[in-house]
């Protein structure tokens, strides 16, 4: 018995139970090397494709791995120089030998149906990942941990690693980009509309923005009170009135709290009336309009307290299936809980950081914006004029680095401090756009309303633009 097969029947003797075989196919394993050896373009297209994972078993992954180091120093690779790479690394009798890769090499049908044999490769690999998962969330519920969230936190995690690994060709010729581009200009324009995103509904801000775009992370921090949680509701309505699907992840606030905001934004009604139930009776009306204008509007509310990245990922992804235009908006980041293998972690600022990289492969992978509240140091209560900078974004750089864009929002406190030529002046708070990747930085003023929690345009700036 040669190497190879005392090697092959080794791998392929691990079972399952119900002795059943996990799932692999040596003859299209065989068949993937035999054809990437003889055929360099075809040796291309599977190391973009493939994995070593992909191949069960171990001598065919040990020759897969040579493949690929050969090819990065640029050595032709052939049977002879293959064997003599695998020598090198004290590999080529393990895997068979000089006689198995020159049956490889002389395996021409290979081919003819190289295509669907990697295929079955990945289709194979992509179920033993799989079952390896779910032996993991088993035995993790074996273990009978106090919280079942972080099992099943867990177990998401698993299953999206796994559908993940898939190799995405997002690739596509520049000429049917720009074909593609020329024809969403021409319909855009025919129904009159400047910009390709999802808008903010406030004209300064969106002439700025070129509105919120798919795969975007749009970092708004304020100071505690300045009303960056009042704005991403303004928001939220504003986006779902034109078309947008939102889904509002509230960590600080409840469902409750949350709906009896946007009833008084809408309404144009004091929420101190909402809240205390201090209803006029010419109120009605206005307020049974507002709530069927709400009601109408596409708009999830999730409040769940100490959910994870993991989990806001697993939630819009079901929520926004099928949906055209998604919006993600999340209150605040460094609420977020880290995941439960970072969970005793000291270091503040490396869980942040993961969060904040994480909300921003979710953009990417769900192709929607996502819009993060996030605090500000309190060093900028010590600087003089207290205006906000990037710097000044909570615990960690990193979300400055993720961010495609980041609003930062000011407003002076007091009477006395409004009266000073380096603050805004009373009753005006400004949106400072200081990090846009797709557009300019600048400055947009808007009027705060305290009672209604209601953020409009000042009218006189936004018409000059």
């Amino acid at each position: 018995m040669s190497a190879t097969e005392r090697e092959n029947q080794t791998d392929a003797a691990a079972k399952l139970p119900g002795n059943v075989s996990m799932p692999q196919d040596e003859a299209a394993e065989r068949s993937v090397l035999s054809a990437m050896i003889l055929s360099e373009d075809v040796l291309q297209e599977c190391l973009i494709m493939l994995h070593p994972n992909d191949f069960y078993l171990h001598a065919n992954r040990s020759i897969f791995i040579a493949i690929s180091e050969m090819f990065d120093h640029g050595d032709p690779v052939d049977p002879i120089s293959l064997a003599d790479h695998l020598k090198s690394a004290g590999e080529l009798e393990r895997i068979g030998g000089m006689s198995y890769l020159l049956d490889l090499g002389s395996n021409s049908l290979a081919l003819a149906s190289w295509r669907h044999h990697v295929n079955m490769l990945k289709r194979d690999s992509t179920l033993r990942e799989l079952i390896a998962a779910a032996a993991r969330i088993q035995a993790m519920a074996f273990d009978a941990p106090e919280d079942s969230h972080d099992v099943v936190d867990f177990a998401e995690k698993q299953i999206f690693d796994v559908t993940n690994q898939d190799v995405r060709d997002n690739s596509a010729p520049l000429a049917k980009i720009m074909g593609d581009l020329y024809e969403q200009l021409g319909e855009m324009s025919s129904k009159g509309e400047n910009s390709f995103g999802i808008k903010t509904g406030y004209k300064g801000i969106d002439k700025a923005l070129q509105g919120m775009r798919p795969g975007q992370m749009i970092v708004v921090g304020a100071r505690p009170g300045v009303g960056k949680t009042s704005f991403a509701l303004n928001l939220c309505i504003n986006a779902a009135a034109s078309g947008a699907s939102v889904i509002f992840f509230s960590l600080e606030m409840s469902k409750v709290e949350i709906a009896q905001r946007l009833l008084s934004a809408t309404a144009s009604i004091p929420l101190s009336d909402i809240r205390g139930a201090h209803i006029q009776n010419n109120q009605w009306p206005t307020l049974l309009e507002a709530t069927g204008q709400l009601s109408n509007l596409d708009v999830q509310i999730d409040d769940t307290a100490g959910t994870t990245v993991t989990e806001i990922r697993a939630k819009a992804r079901r929520l926004l299936h099928d949906k055209k235009n998604g919006l993600i908006i999340v209150d605040y980041l460094q609420l977020i809980s880290p995941p439960p293998s970072r969970r005793r972690s000291d270091n503040r600022a490396t869980e942040v950081s993961e969060m904040s990289r994480g909300l921003k492969i979710m953009a990417k992978d769900l192709n929607v914006p996502v819009v993060a509240l996030s605090q500000l140091n309190r060093t900028v209560e010590g600087r003089t004029g207290k205006r906000p900078q990037l710097s000044d974004l909570r615990e960690s750089g990193a979300i400055e680095q993720d961010a495609d864009i980041v609003i930062l929002l000011d407003r002076s406190t007091s009477p006395e401090e409004a009266q000073r030529k380096d603050r805004p002046p009373e009753g005006v708070t400004q949106f400072i756009i200081a990090k846009n990747r797709s557009g300019p930085l600048t400055t947009v003023d808007l009027t705060f309303l305290a009672n209604s929690t209601k953020f409009v345009e000042v009218y006189n700036q936004a018409d000059s633009g």
